[in-house]
């Protein structure tokens, strides 16, 4: 059983294979970006506008823009709760908010319990990235394994 946390004290969570592929892939896209562009006859290439390479450059780095937001995806355990980094949104929760957080055989990510509410008397789950199967499945359930004993240790 984990122990409570102590004041300063966090535990970061976060899928490094995730993050590894994100920075691979946003290499690989960027570096067929340019070989593709140099690929292009000097004549062809001048035919391009302004507008137009600033399109293609927008959706460049659109793209590696999104994949290394889902490789950032971070959950911190402190004190006071959890603070769970998604893709864009960023969620804090006290632990009394958390019931348990889980991740079935066919989830790629595990899920967080939220416990009922006023305006979620079921209660809900929430998406938590940070613990992904693609960490292979002994070290996903080892993770989702320490943060259900943090939730369970930190709640009053």
């Amino acid at each position: 059983m984990s122990e409570r946390l102590q004041p300063g004290e966090k535990r970061v969570f976060r899928s490094l294979p995730v993050m590894r592929t994100a920075i691979s892939l946003s290499v690989l896209l960027v570096g067929a970006s340019l070989f593709g562009w140099f690929m292009l006859d000097p004549r062809v290439r001048a035919q391009f506008t302004v507008p137009q390479i600033a399109t293609l450059l927008f959706f460049v780095a659109l793209m590696v823009g999104l994949m290394m937001t889902v490789g950032l995806s971070s959950a911190v355990a402190t004190t006071e709760g959890l603070k769970v980094r998604n893709v864009v949104s960023t969620r804090r929760y006290g632990w009394d908010e958390l019931e348990g957080v889980s991740i079935g055989s066919g989830d790629a990510w595990a899920y967080l319990t939220l416990a009922p509410s006023q305006d979620q008397p079921e209660g809900e789950t929430s998406m938590l990235l940070a613990i992904q199967r693609a960490e292979g499945v002994e070290a996903s359930v080892e993770r989702v394994r320490e943060l259900r004993e943090l939730i369970e240790a930190n709640r009053s």
